[in-house]
């Protein structure tokens, strides 16, 4: 009989833990913090709406550089700006919109390890995270965080990457 409550016990632990990954979705946390000024900052930075932030040609870019040292954006030269004509511009769309363009922009592969590598990993997203140091200063931080960015994030992956 022991055995049969810790067999019972052991699966509603599981069942609630599989619950409670499943129902975390996009719209949940993410979508909002997609949305902040931080995140926009870059994923505008290829499309009209970017108010003349925009690059043009490459050498928009070094103009670009002649502030965004690598001791103020902690990346080597280049490797803090958006990939040129990446199409990652999810202004005003709804949280469905914006997480399926999350998902198909990621590239190919493990969709999950792709999507932590860039959220948790990627230098450029770290920097918004954190604090956004620019030449004009540090900007308004994306509420939260890194913890709140990291737990979010890690539930919303592991959750299977609801866009609802």
């Amino acid at each position: 009989m022991k055995w049969l409550v810790s067999a019972w016990l052991a699966m509603a632990a599981v069942s609630l833990s599989a619950q409670s990954c499943a129902s975390v979705k996009f719209s949940d946390s993410l979508y909002q913090k997609f949305h902040h000024d931080r995140c926009l900052q870059c994923h505008q930075f290829n499309s009209k709406a970017s108010n003349g932030r925009a690059y043009a040609s490459h050498r928009s870019r070094y103009l670009c550089e002649s502030c965004h040292k690598p001791k103020l954006t902690g990346l080597p030269v280049g490797e803090w700006m958006a990939p040129a004509g990446a199409k990652m511009d999810y202004t005003g769309m709804s949280a469905r919109d914006t997480c399926q363009m999350a998902l198909r922009n990621v590239g190919y592969g493990d969709k999950k390890a792709l999507m932590r590598r860039h959220l948790l990993l990627d230098h450029r997203v770290l920097w918004a995270i954190q604090g956004a140091i620019t030449p004009g200063g540090a900007r308004e931080k994306v509420p939260g965080g890194i913890d709140d960015w990291t737990r979010d994030v890690n539930q919303w992956i592991d959750g299977g990457m609801l866009c609802e």
